[in-house]
């Protein structure tokens, strides 16, 4: 088994509810016919009130959706992609290799009790990563799996980290990007309160960004809020 990972650019404009419906009600069934399974859905929409840490600057398209998909074969894509191709007014797709660093539960929080298809409670937040360029890529993966992921465990009240490395794209045209982050977290305040979003701890910030800019491109980091819908 293999997995995709969809990153759907949409006009700001667009109804955040629309946008759900869209997705959980047409195009989730519609991949899982297509043979598509564990389908993730995290999703730029009405039930969201924050824009996130770092969203998408003005005069770039909205990250406003993003869906994580297995397939048995990445190179069978071809009728999933047909039907993403159908939101938003760009789609791209990557094959990566997904690390679940931290389940709901395993280190705080409580279990995942919430049916398949239902909103997961708290906020989620979906970084797109790209390497420093500063670092080869075997450095740049090993300081990203050796400090960046246990350390921002440690100094962020977080209830579940999905680490995607990107392997490659696999839609033509598709942009450059080393990583889908998708992080859960208690709530929007927590979230927006930068020193509640480290633990209390504003030198915990200093930790976290002595890291970040280490191994990421700072200038092309986005990190946006978004609903959750694991299916």
């Amino acid at each position: 088994m293999e997995k995709l990972v969809y990153l759907v650019r949409e006009r700001a404009s667009r109804d955040g509810a629309d946008l759900r419906e869209q997705v959980l009600g047409e195009v989730v069934p519609a991949v899982a016919a297509a043979g598509g399974t564990g389908i993730s859905a995290h999703l730029a929409d009405d039930a969201v009130g924050i824009a996130g840490p770092m969203p998408c600057p003005g005069g770039e398209l909205p990250l406003r959706a993003v869906l994580g998909v297995w397939l048995p074969a990445h190179d069978r894509h071809a009728a999933v992609t047909d039907v993403l191709d159908g939101v938003g007014v760009r789609c791209d797709a990557y094959l990566v290799t997904e690390a679940v660093w931290s389940e709901y539960g395993e280190r705080r929080g409580d279990p995942r009790s919430w049916p398949a298809g239902a909103r997961s409670p708290g906020v989620t937040t979906v970084a797109l990563v790209h390497r420093n360029p500063a670092l080869d890529e075997r450095t740049f993966r090993e300081f990203w799996y050796g400090h960046q992921s246990p350390m921002s465990e440690d100094v962020q009240p977080r209830r579940r980290y999905v680490r995607n490395t990107v392997a490659h794209a696999v839609t033509p045209g598709a942009p450059p990007v080393d990583g889908v982050v998708v992080e859960s977290w208690p709530s929007e305040e927590v979230v927006a309160d930068i020193e509640a979003f480290h633990n209390g701890d504003l030198e915990n910030l200093t930790v976290m960004m002595d890291s970040v800019g280490t191994v990421f491109d700072m200038s092309r980091l986005r990190s946006v809020a978004m609903s959750e819908y694991l299916c």
